[in-house]
């Protein structure tokens, strides 16, 4: 018995559902038929007729049950019916539950390929350390659609580079003498640690040269995964940096 359930758990369930729906119909039919045929063998005193085995015998027997035999036939017509429509619906969703799982596969092999590419090329920037980067939130910063297979590039990722570039000009403007306001090293420090964040780069406040070394290795870490990660001409270089 528990062998039975063991096997029957084991059974994919659109598998075991299709079976049990043609159990039930071949049952309920088949059975309603032997009721119908043993019902009219018995009003009808057919049992107490002698045996008898010509054509005409056969016939007249057949003729008086034969509404016994329809209901079998139509039984059995749709029971076949039933297995070859779920037939097809059972691969349909084999096939999508194997596709969902070769995605998933995909999605997990190109995740640690990120994560290894991404600590150690952290490793080769004395300024980074990989707890201030959230690499599964970058991840799906870039590629947003990886669990269903696709690794394309994600709009999100594509807006954040064009406001970094934009941040990055918009200093470069103020970092010229004579620019009205002027360039403000403060300001523009918390709105890069503001819009890094958003994809899970913490930058931390410093004085000046410290953090000008900082964000020169982010910037170079964030065009060097886009160069490995992304296709040619996706996405823009950063705008280089002129403000010091």
């Amino acid at each position: 018995m528990n062998k039975v359930i063991e096997r029957i758990n084991e059974t994919p369930r659109g598998i075991f559902g299709l079976g049990l729906a043609i159990s039930i119909v071949l049952i309920s039919g088949l059975g309603g038929a032997i009721a119908v045929f043993l019902s009219t063998i018995v009003e009808s005193d057919l049992y107490r007729l002698p045996v008898c085995l010509t054509n005409e015998c056969a016939k007249d027997f057949l003729g008086k049950t034969d509404q016994a035999f329809i209901i079998a036939k139509a039984t059995i017509d749709f029971a076949v019916g039933i297995a070859t429509t779920g037939g097809i619906f059972v691969a349909l969703l084999s096939y999508f539950n194997t596709a969902g799982n070769a995605a998933l596969a995909n999605h997990i092999g190109h995740l640690k390929v990120f994560s290894d590419y991404l600590d150690s090329e952290i490793k080769k920037r004395d300024r980074l350390a990989s707890k201030h980067i959230d690499t599964l939130l970058l991840y799906a910063s870039i590629f947003d659609q990886s669990r269903g297979g696709k690794t394309s590039i994600s709009p999100r990722y594509h807006e954040f580079i064009r406001t970094l570039n934009n941040l990055i000009e918009e200093s470069n403007a103020r970092s010229v003498v004579g620019t009205p306001g002027g360039f403000s090293y403060n300001l523009h420090q918390r709105r890069m640690r503001d819009h890094m964040l958003t994809v899970g780069i913490t930058v931390y406040l410093a004085p000046r040269v410290d953090y000008l070394e900082m964000e020169d290795q982010i910037f170079s870490l964030i065009n060097r995964i886009n160069q490995s990660f992304c296709a040619a001409g996706v996405l823009p270089m950063l705008a280089e940096r002129k403000y010091r």
